[in-house]
């Protein structure tokens, strides 16, 4: 009897092993995945040089270089931690886009921060 014992609890431990090897893997491709997937933030800090409302796009210059800027109804419009109205933001307004690329390399602002000179 005290032999099988011993055999039942090995066997129980083994499977209790396993089971916590295959959760903990599961628990690192479930990380790998949302990784993958979740968009890195992307920072882009200029001048606008152009708005255009029937496109929803905004052009920012940084120097020499111009980003085109999407953004849609979900884009919050801020200073500093403040919400303000989209039409505070003029040309020549100093700004922070922040958000992420999509799949064509587009520029998708979640948030617009107007910066006062």
């Amino acid at each position: 009897m005290g032999k099988i014992m011993v055999i039942l609890l090995a066997a129980v431990f083994a499977a209790a092993g396993l089971t916590t090897q295959k959760a903990t893997a599961q628990e690192k491709q479930g990380k790998q995945e949302k990784t993958a997937a979740a968009p890195k933030e992307a920072r882009w800090h200029g001048l606008i040089i152009r708005m255009d409302k029937d496109t929803s796009t905004l052009d920012v210059s940084k120097g020499n270089v111009v980003k085109r800027i999407h953004y849609d109804s979900s884009t919050k419009w801020t200073e500093g931690t403040k919400i303000i109205e989209m039409s505070e933001f003029k040309e020549n307004a100093d700004v922070i886009c922040l958000g992420t690329y999509d799949a064509k390399g587009e520029f998708h602002a979640t948030r617009i921060q107007l910066q006062r000179r």
